[in-house]
């Protein structure tokens, strides 16, 4: 089994050395802040204290089973029967059943017919915990700053000084990723949209607000004026209302390039953009979730340029490293789960160190063609899988991701 070096220990890296794990392949993770706890502002904080939440598919939760961390995340959560549409004033509401509709795709499975909503700062500790019960090594202050490969092995090189060799390097570095452009290019820099999100996360219970069943997963979108709001109830007690804007929302000590940066003055932001919603005309309900919210983040948006490959030698990418994604509803990190999962299924079915090469080839052609949507390239790489795989559960998570 290949030894591997994964760059980025946050939700897509942790899940895949647990995959990784899964099937019998050591892998180490390596990161430039402590994925647990992070300084900000000279204070430390737990990685529960920035974030808001995220929304797993079916195919999302498939690969959480395979990870064996399904029945943990669905009771950490809140799975949501419905998805609804609004305009900004929560007028003209259009209410969808997600249930319905994956039934009607196919997914027989009762555990994965809702999608979950669950807060990333959770979820993410859920993976690092799991990470840690299995003795994965997450080595962190290591900052990559170079990579380079031969014929039979792949070395990062840190600003500490220090390498770390392996057969494989996986780049789940995020949307920045350094693995990005020391093994693929400089030029792939991710653009900014000129999009900033925030990011308020309240209890929901504490403060007498009542979210309906049918807007546990809600948008409201004023179109013209640009202007974006959504609500994720992801738990009995707590729920996320994220502000997103082409226009910028002017927040004092806001950084177009801070991710899930949490905010000192937490009262007088949350009131600002409390404020803010209220000239909006949002449903009510929605100005009192941003003013009391007891965390509030921000995040800027940014888009990447089309790739032809994400394997390059002995390297790939993968999560937000490979496809940059609008971080709403967390379809980023959905995408970045289906690349694990892909990746698991080729390792689990060709295991043997002669199949390194197509594995990892196998790998990039898939990925790129769900992410660019070509129908006859994935046909063309399930087609050579199937020999290997018709008699294994594991093609249901290569057929979802792909064919979905």
């Amino acid at each position: 089994m290949p030894k591997v070096v994964i760059i980025g220990g946050g939700l897509v890296g942790a899940a895949t050395a647990l995959g990784l794990h899964q099937i019998g392949i050591q892998s180490t993770v390596y990161d430039q802040v402590n994925p647990v706890e992070a300084v900000v502002d000279g204070r430390a904080i737990e990685f529960g204290d920035s974030g808001g939440a995220v929304l797993i598919q079916a195919g999302g939760l498939r690969v959480l089973r395979t990870l064996g961390l399904l029945d943990e995340c669905l009771a950490a959560g809140q799975s949501s029967s419905f998805v609804s549409w609004h305009k900004i004033d929560g007028s003209a509401q259009i209410v969808g059943n997600t249930k319905a509709w994956n039934q009607k795709a196919g997914e027989t499975d009762p555990k994965l017919l809702a999608p979950l909503q669950i807060l990333r700062s959770t979820l993410h500790t859920i993976l690092i915990k799991a990470c840690h019960r299995v003795g994965i090594k997450t080595l962190v202050n290591k900052k990559l700053v170079d990579v380079k490969q031969d014929d039979s092995s792949v070395t990062a090189f840190f600003a500490d000084g220090s390498t770390a060799t392996g057969d494989i390097l996986i780049g789940a570095d995020g949307i920045h990723s350094a693995t990005r452009h020391k093994v693929f290019g400089e030029h792939l820099n991710a653009t900014f949209t000129s999009s900033i999100g925030h990011i308020g996360v309240v209890n929901i219970k504490e403060h007498g607000i009542t979210i309906k069943e049918t807007e546990e997963c809600s948008f409201f979108v004023d179109r013209d004026k640009k202007l974006f709001v959504a609500v994720f109830k992801s738990s009995a007690d707590t729920a996320a209302i994220n502000v997103s804007t082409f226009d910028e929302v002017t927040v004092e000590g806001d950084d177009q390039s801070a991710s899930y940066r949490p905010y000192t003055d937490l009262p007088k932001h949350a009131g600002h953009l409390a404020d803010v919603l209220k000239s909006w005309g949002v449903p009510p309900h929605l100005e009192k979730m941003m003013r009391h919210s007891h965390r509030l983040s921000s995040y800027s948006v940014y888009d990447l340029p089309d790739m032809d490959s994400y394997r390059k030698g002995r390297v790939i990418l993968i999560g937000d490293a490979a496809h940059g994604m609008v971080p709403s509803a967390g379809l980023g990190l959905l995408t970045g789960l289906e690349d694990v999962g892909t990746l698991v299924a080729l390792f689990r079915n060709l295991p043997e160190e002669k199949d390194l090469n197509r594995v990892l080839e196998l790998y990039s052609d898939i990925r790129v063609a769900r992410e660019q949507q070509h129908p006859t390239r994935l046909a063309v790489c399930v087609s050579t899988l199937i020999p290997r795989l018709h008699l294994l559960e594991e093609v249901s998570i290569i057929l979802y991701s792909v064919l979905l």
